[in-house]
């Protein structure tokens, strides 16, 4: 490439505008021709050895030169090249992180899904293997469409409301500690007065209580009945002490005996609003009615404000239909008979399951 300078530029850089490399002017001093032709015979690898070379002038600059041109960086053309650098970079990381996201998300799942799911269905379906490869199962669930489930579940009734004595209901129990002497109490003997089995409403399965089910049916004189019974494909069995509600003593025998140790009752607990004698303090106490079935009026519980019992029982709020069983004792010389401490929850419900 051909290109003219003023002469005034002699011994100044410049940079040849077709092969970008830095150029010396001569002087007029200087022994060279007129013209000088410049070919382009550096490589590109060479020319941008020249990055961010400064440029300095060490000769005597005439009056009113100045060379700040040329102290300044020189850059290559390559400007495009040194952005997409990064950028690239960039994109490499966010796609490797990406792809780091959605196979560790991947794996997660395979995890989940191939884990020891809990069996919850009564029949487990036999995918033509032996016997062997069948699941263990678990819960055994009641299918209202299943006639020879339905059947069986009718028979126990007819047999349970059918019995006359305590004797004759015992096999249908689940079996706890001194559960004859409880029947025997309640009942006031060993004589039974059930109206006889007329038909089944309904049977659900319990999510709160594994392994039962739920029973609502109606006897000869239209009295409609709701039980929890122990449920598996070979046995049923009545849980007694929550079908009656029973507790460790009647109202008449606690105000009566006021114990200062803890006796279990089977109430249902509401919010109540009553304060007196040795629970005065409405800061301190929050009173509850404790109602039985079994009973004509409540009796009142009282637990601390702010403890973890007051807590447990109104945790959901107001509510006038929680079935809890509670251990309860009488202050020490107790005035009235119907105002007792609250000393625990034992069971939300009135079904305990770990006794056997």
């Amino acid at each position: 490439m051909v290109f003219s300078l003023s002469r005034d530029l002699g011994g100044n850089g410049v940079t040849c505008p077709g092969c970008e490399n830095l150029l010396t002017i001569p002087t007029s001093a200087d022994k060279v021709s007129e013209l000088v032709i410049f070919k382009k015979t550096d490589n590109r690898a060479e020319a941008l050895d020249q990055t961010n070379h400064v440029v300095k002038h060490n000769r005597t600059l005439l009056e009113g030169e100045h060379h700040e041109w040329a102290d300044e960086q020189f850059e290559s053309g390559d400007k495009g090249m040194k952005i997409m650098i990064p950028v690239a970079i960039f994109a490499l990381l966010l796609t490797g992180a990406l792809t780091y996201l959605l196979f560790s998300e991947k794996d997660e799942v395979t995890e989940i899904a191939s884990g020891d799911l809990p069996t919850l269905v009564g029949k487990p379906e036999l995918g033509g293997g032996d016997e062997s490869e069948v699941p263990e199962e678990k819960v055994y669930l009641y299918d209202p469409e299943d006639e020879d489930q339905v059947a069986q579940v009718e028979d126990f009734l007819k047999g349970v409301f059918a019995a006359k004595t305590v004797d004759e209901l015992l096999p249908y129990v689940k079996p706890v500690e001194n559960i004859r002497e409880k029947m025997v109490r309640f009942y006031k003997g060993e004589k039974l007065t059930h109206s006889p089995f007329k038909s089944l409403s309904k049977v659900t399965n319990s999510a709160d209580y594994p392994g039962y089910v739920t029973m609502f049916c109606q006897t000869e004189d239209y009295n409609n009945q709701v039980g929890v019974l122990k449920y598996s494909r070979d046995e049923i069995l009545l849980d007694w002490e929550s079908f009656v509600a029973f507790s460790d003593m009647t109202w008449e025998e606690l105000a009566e005996k006021k114990p200062t140790e803890s006796v279990r009752v089977r109430v249902t607990a509401k919010r109540a609003y009553y304060y007196n004698n040795e629970f005065t303090d409405e800061n301190q106490w929050q009173a509850v009615s404790l109602i039985s079935p079994n009973e004509e009026d409540p009796i009142y519980g009282y637990v601390e404000k702010g403890s973890a019992t007051a807590y447990r029982l109104f945790s959901f709020g107001n509510s006038d239909n929680r079935k809890v069983i509670l251990d309860i004792y009488y202050p020490k010389d107790s005035k009235k008979g119907d105002q007792v401490f609250i000393d625990k929850i034992v069971e939300q419900g009135w079904v305990i399951t770990e006794e056997e």
